[in-house]
């Protein structure tokens, strides 16, 4: 999908998920970067996409998981 048209969203998106179910987070955040910059208005992306690398920068200093809490 992606070899013919680099800004699929539906093609980024399931790549960035695919990254994500292997726990490549920084290889999730930057396809979902590259979604967001040519897609900028999806919001929920952009939110994800800081999310991911908040809990990549929590494994580089050695925090395994975080659990948040939903009201």
């Amino acid at each position: 999908m992606l070899s013919e048209n680099p800004d699929n969203p539906t093609g980024l998106l399931a790549l960035a998920n695919e990254y994500g179910k292997a726990g490549r987070d920084e290889d999730e955040a930057a396809v979902l970067d590259r979604y967001v910059a040519t897609h900028d208005y999806e919001r929920t992306v952009r939110q994800r996409t800081s999310y991911i690398r908040f809990r990549a920068s929590l494994t580089e200093h050695g925090v395994e998981r975080v659990e948040v809490a939903s009201a």
